[in-house]
């Protein structure tokens, strides 16, 4: 045990091929039990030993613009947020105010601790960490139920698929597993343009509005949140810029099952350019016109290529993405055109759109610390520490 509670080890032991130096770096601190940390990371050398500490400062809690916890212990993270969502939708209520609600899960890219017990033999600590996580919804429905059940959207849905590079750690990518690009290097799950990496699943939860049991194939955008909300508040869109996302309240109340005719989806660190438009969904068809694999649990890269003409997938019929189209077959060639059309059409807005020049990175204020005197921002029991206070010249450095 290190200093101040802080649970410390080394991997010098356990990867003899890191120097020593190395090895005095790899040292990892953390409030949650060392034991439960390091079969995550233990799993992993290869990937420690290529990114073991950030110089950036230990993760905060803040609630408002004041630090709380820093770092933040990961083991109750999950109980708090249900506690202050729980004391949020009560305040709300016992006001008569209407209330949103936002809560971003720490779940699920990988377990971040190793909650106690599994739900099943067998389910490990992925599993675990999947229970947890819906105890935490599950809590939430409940407290929104009491406060009077029809009166309350609920909307849950995640944002990528599995972070293949923690390897069992990830989950799982399903029947979306990207089978073209595999066979050439590198995972096709989170960070890539394959359906393993951005295709989520979406609950939504209304008694009296939301048909209960029913799915829908509609194509849908977490973009579309956003307007849908406004659009049920009796609210308008600001007119002076656009918004990608639609009101799909009528898919949600079971009245339609059109949604998007179009989406894009750009690169998010996988091999190719990141932020460029590599493939574009028009209705079943998925065009690809670059392709490239995220890192995998073996380290590789699947390395970028660009086609032209697209490669162009069914996914009615290949969800599994394995073989594109036949350039030279009938429906390849009825199809194109009108893909072609719309991906002009899509760069053709990119372009015209405002564009945000704010670089927050270069700005320190931005940089939460709760102790600037200590190298990795620790505080323990001091007073709770607002933003914006700051050491000149120091180097902090939050090891994983």
């Amino acid at each position: 045990m290190g200093q101040d509670g802080d649970a410390c080890w080394d991997f010098q032991q356990e990867n003899r091929a890191i120097s020593a130096r190395k090895a005095a770096t790899l040292r990892a601190c953390s409030h949650t039990d060392p034991r439960r940390i390091y079969k995550c990371l233990a799993t992993l050398p290869s990937r420690v030993a290529r990114k073991d500490c950030y110089t950036e400062v230990a993760l905060p809690l803040l609630e408002n613009i004041t630090i709380v916890q820093q770092p933040v212990a990961l083991g109750s993270l999950a109980g708090r947020y249900a506690e202050e969502a729980a004391r949020f939708i009560r305040r709300a209520s016992e006001s008569g105010r209407p209330f949103f609600l936002y809560l971003a899960l720490a779940h699920m890219h990988v377990p971040l601790w190793d909650p106690q017990p599994a739900p099943s033999p067998g389910s490990g600590i992925y599993g675990a960490s999947l229970s947890e996580m819906d105890a935490l919804v599950g809590r939430i429905k409940e407290v929104a139920d009491s406060h009077g059940k029809g009166n309350t959207l609920l909307w849950f849905t995640g944002d990528n698929g599995p972070w293949a590079q923690k390897c069992e750690l990830a989950g799982r990518l399903g029947p979306f597993v990207g089978a073209w690009q595999r066979q050439r290097g590198g995972s096709s799950a989170k960070q890539t343009t394959w359906e393993g990496g951005h295709r989520v699943p979406a609950v939504v939860y209304w008694p009296g509005h939301v048909p209960a049991g029913r799915t829908s194939r509609a194509l849908l955008s977490t973009l579309d949140i956003f307007p849908t909300l406004v659009a049920l508040a009796g609210a308008a869109l600001p007119p002076n810029r656009r918004f990608d996302g639609l009101d799909v309240s009528p898919v949600l109340f079971g009245r339609s099952d059109e949604g998007h005719k179009v989406l894009l989806h750009p690169n998010s660190g996988a091999a190719g350019k990141v932020g460029e438009i590599e493939a574009l969904r028009l209705a079943q068809y998925k065009a690809f016109y670059t392709t490239g694999g995220a890192m995998a649990c073996d380290g590789s890269t699947g390395p970028a290529e660009h086609h032209q003409p697209p490669l162009v997938f069914n996914l009615d019929r290949d969800v599994q993405e394995q073989e594109p189209l036949d350039v030279a077959s009938r429906e390849y060639q009825e199809v194109l055109p009108v893909i072609s059309r719309a991906y002009a059409q899509a760069l053709e807005d990119i372009a015209a759109d405002n564009v945000s020049v704010a670089d927050y990175s270069r700005d320190p204020a931005v940089i939460p610390c709760c102790n600037a005197q200590h190298v990795a921002c620790r505080c323990r029991g001091a007073p709770a520490a607002t933003l914006g206070v700051h050491t000149e010249g120091r180097t902090t450095r939050l090891c994983l």
